[in-house]
């Protein structure tokens, strides 16, 4: 296993968790995230402040990982997922998502994340 999907299975702990801190740590500094919907996320502070508010206002958050491509020196991955969470009182389930994360080797974490949905 390489090290773009141990931290693809970090965060996807951290956010069942919805441990905001433990998130932090998973991107470089200058790290961007981009999602549609949304202007992009650009530095660790700013991911992990948007994802923090995101959990606040979710409670027993699932991830469902369903495939994972993995490069073959594992710094990359593309992954399909479901997320499923209790929001407004309703129960929304297995909602599609696809992500592509790139780890920065020298600081061994992630410097890319998009998600599609």
């Amino acid at each position: 296993m390489g090290r773009a999907r141990q931290l693809w299975e970090e965060f996807s702990a951290a956010i069942e968790r919805k441990d905001a801190e433990a998130l932090v740590n998973l991107y470089t500094a200058d790290a961007t995230w981009l999602e549609p919907h949304n202007p992009p996320h650009e530095t660790d502070l700013l991911i992990q402040a948007y994802l923090k508010d995101w959990l606040e206002v979710r409670d027993n958050v699932d991830v469902n990982t369903k495939r994972i491509l993995e490069s073959d020196e594992g710094l990359s991955l593309a992954v399909e997922w479901g997320v499923s969470y209790t929001a407004g009182g309703r129960r929304w389930t297995d909602l599609p998502r696809s992500s592509w994360i790139e780890i920065d080797e020298t600081a061994d974490a992630i410097r890319y994340h998009r998600d599609y949905y």
